[in-house]
């Protein structure tokens, strides 16, 4: 299964400037895509504020992706992403800056034992964390992206 990382779900449900590469994305893959309860939080916070409404076709759509084969909740073990957590902080967050957030949605993408984070957020070093965490990340990571990367 790939991790996908709330900017990556909103891509898919929103139009955004990364909306058609999500799109083509999906179509050649045959993994499912995992959304974490962290990620679906999120999401129901995001969804609501980009359309102004609670209970959103957006949010409908996500909710009945989860009916198929093709999306999967991926539910939060607390005691192991913690434990993920406090360890990706000890070992990166001397020489990496990472939000609390964004460290547990790399905890919970490893506790889950996918090997793909999906994410566009080139802005808070999730990206770079995954990567040094040793996860494939989608997209690529940009030459700047790579220099953070720590091994």
């Amino acid at each position: 299964m790939d991790y996908a990382d709330t900017n990556f779900i909103v891509a898919v449900h929103f139009r955004t400037a990364h909306t058609g590469l999500v799109e083509k994305f999906i179509r050649r893959q045959s993994l499912p895509v995992a959304v974490g309860e962290l990620a679906e939080l999120e999401c129901r916070s995001v969804f609501a504020r980009l359309s102004g409404r609670r209970q959103s076709e957006h949010w409908e759509r996500l909710q009945q992706r989860f009916l198929g084969d093709d999306w999967v909740r991926q539910p939060v073990v607390w005691e192991e992403v913690a434990a993920k957590t406090r360890e990706l902080t000890d070992k990166f967050a001397p020489r990496l800056t990472v939000g609390s957030m964004d460290t547990l949605h790399v905890a919970a993408a490893l506790v889950g034992g996918c090997p793909r984070f999906l994410s566009f957020d080139s802005n808070s070093n999730a990206r770079v964390l995954a990567a040094s965490a040793r996860l494939t990340v989608w997209p690529e990571l940009t030459a700047e992206e790579k220099v953070r990367v720590i091994r």
